[in-house]
């Protein structure tokens, strides 16, 4: 039987692979394709099978998962590239319905329907206002009469017509009893539906093409996963935080952690959640650009500063970062891409912090000339100190944002652990920790690509809730099974839970079908004769002027192996900054623990 596992995540900025085969992981990054993300997904997944000097068809053939965490529905929302949608609700209601549409949907209109005649009249106006998707929420979600609504509508413009739009009822998407969040649920998930289907389509297909035979899973914002086809659109929003989240609780697991906070920098956000007692609080309601939802999602805090964000004056002089980000193109200025303002990453460049040769290890050489032109745009006679100003403005503002949220949740910081992650995480959680007053850090041997391996902490996930009643729980799970067989797998490789649930306040009967995965576990290490010999010394900035630091390669620390900062530790896919004052250590798992020289 196949084993071999691939797990994909797409950032703003890189789209990252982490594979197991044969027990062991390795790791894979490309830069995002923002122009059709479906070219990343077949870059990294090439990238991944020429490191095991594979074809691509021969990895596939051999793989026994593809579990895929994507952005493209958090892309549509930010970037506004939905399409226009019309919304029918019923007469009286265009009050509530305008408040849920104009809370979210920019270019929502509002019409309203009640016999056939005034269903043609309105979705006319709709179309002809080039609503090019039209949602129905009636009140309280009456699945009768919005599907009376439908086969109104199909009879007027049959699917086959080359004018035909889609129409989607609000209780097929969730039965929300409350009017509009349903309905702003609904808009949503008919707003990023059209782009999160053509492009997951098309991974789809290039996987076929390639000679997988087996669905695509698609990471959920709930923390399972289903195929392409069993997917709703909305819950891929924000699917690649929530798969690091996931990879979070593995680790506070692992190491019994009472509150593990997340500190995922990419090249575009800095993610921020805190795990306590190995889980992730979840929200009932969660939000997306203030929009309250029904769906749940994982408590996450995105703050607009990675790797690849903008740096600029303020009136007063002084520099702030962000929120505006340079991306993956142009990207920042080292990235010699077109970009010419000046990032974090070029700061980390020009303090010596980021090794131009050795970024992503070696195979995308930067440009550090380009990085000090960049930087000198803020200081022409010392672009050094400018770069210092940067690192310590991003450190501020992120120390800020997660003391902001510790101390809603009660949680002192020299009581937390950070678990840095995403491919600027490593550089910069020492610089965050010592501001924050956290005393320790996790980091991993794959933190570069930390959200594609909680990815694969994923299992087929399928939940159903109805009100309670004679024979309800039966339906509930005879559908189950039979999504479960259309999902591939038999009867004894699905678990089938029944509870009672009070889901918007009501009372439910839910049943949750789960079918286990594969999943990659850590085995302990002997940590005794570690060597720890620097591979060379080169001049970092760390406090105002440079000083001779250790460079170090992670790959050669092996288990129990320590380095006194200053050092930079280069890995693959990551930089991890060693300040002075700080030291690194490897434990028996092989992952990395950042402390203070004081402890």
């Amino acid at each position: 039987m196949p084993s071999t596992t691939i797990d994909i995540d797409t950032g703003g900025t890189f789209t990252d692979a982490y594979v197991v085969r044969d027990g062991q992981a390795l790791t894979a990054k490309v830069l995002t394709t923002p122009h059709d993300l479906a070219v990343c997904f077949q870059d990294v997944v090439e990238r991944a099978a020429a490191s095991l000097d594979l074809p691509v068809p021969a990895l596939l053939r051999e793989t026994a998962c593809v579990r895929y965490a994507t952005t493209v529905g958090t892309n549509a929302v930010i970037q506004r590239t939905g399409p226009r949608i019309g919304l029918l609700v019923a007469p009286g209601a265009e009050g509530t319905a305008q408040a849920a549409a104009g809370r979210f949907v920019e270019t929502g209109m509002v019409g309203a329907v009640g016999a056939d005649d005034a269903l043609v009249a309105t979705t006319k106006d709709l179309l002809a206002g080039s609503a090019r998707a039209l949602v129905c929420s009636l009140p309280a979600g009456d699945a009768a009469a919005e599907r009376a609504v439908r086969e109104g509508f199909e009879r007027h413009y049959p699917k086959h017509c080359l004018d035909a739009v889609p129409l989607l009822l609000s209780h097929e998407v969730d039965d929300d009893p409350d009017d509009t969040r349903r309905t702003s649920t609904a808009l949503f998930n008919a707003y990023v539906h059209p782009e999160v289907a053509r492009y997951l389509h098309r991974c789809e297909d290039w996987l076929r093409d390639q000679g997988y035979r087996r669905p695509l899973l698609v990471v959920h914002n709930d923390g399972g996963c289903a195929r392409v086809a069993k997917t709703i659109a909305g819950k891929t929003y924000n699917s690649g935080p929530t798969a690091g989240l996931m990879g979070a609780e593995i680790i506070a697991r692992l190491y019994d952690v009472p509150a593990l906070v997340t500190f995922d920098v990419g090249g575009t956000s800095l993610d921020v959640g805190v795990v306590r007692d190995g889980r992730v609080a979840m929200r009932e309601h969660g939000t997306v650009e203030g929009v309250e939802l029904s769906f749940s999602m994982p408590d996450l805090h995105v703050l607009g500063a990675g790797g690849g964000s903008i740096a600029h004056r303020l009136e007063d002089g002084t520099i702030e970062v962000g929120p505006q980000s340079a991306g993956a193109r142009p990207g920042p200025a080292a990235f010699a891409l077109g970009g010419t303002a000046p990032t974090v990453t070029d700061a980390d460049v020009v303090l010596g912090i980021i090794e131009p040769s050795s970024f992503l290890g070696g195979t995308m050489p930067l440009d550090g000339e380009r990085a000090r032109a960049a930087l000198q745009s803020l200081d022409a006679d010392d672009p050094g100190a400018a770069a210092e100003q940067v690192r310590a403005r991003l450190h501020e503002n992120m120390g800020a944002r997660i003391a902001q949220e510790l101390a809603q949740l009660g949680v002192t910081p020299a009581d937390a652990t950070l678990l840095a992650y995403g491919g600027a995480g490593p550089t910069h959680a020492a610089g965050v920790a010592e501001r924050l007053g956290v005393r320790e850090v996790i980091t991993l041997p794959f933190s570069a690509v930390f959200s594609a391996f909680g990815a694969q902490s994923a299992d087929v996930t399928h939940t159903y809730a109805a009100a309670p009643g004679d024979g309800v729980e039966e339906q509930l799970r005879a559908r189950a099974s039979r999504d479960m067989r259309g999902e591939g797998f038999s009867a004894e490789d699905v678990e089938i839970a029944t509870t009672a649930v009070t889901r918007h306040g009501v009372d439910r009967t839910q049943v949750r079908a789960v079918a286990r995965l594969a999943h990659h576990a850590f085995v302990a290490q002997p940590t005794n004769g570690a060597s720890t010999t620097a591979r060379a010394t080169r001049a970092v900035r760390w406090r105002s002027a440079p000083e001779p630091t250790a460079i170090h390669d992670l790959a050669a620390l092996a288990p129990g192996a320590r380095v006194d900062g200053p050092a930079v530790i280069e890995a693959s896919d990551t930089t991890i900054a060693v300040p002075p004052g700080w030291a690194f250590s490897v434990d028996e798992y092989g992952n990395g623990r950042l402390t203070r020289n004081d402890r």
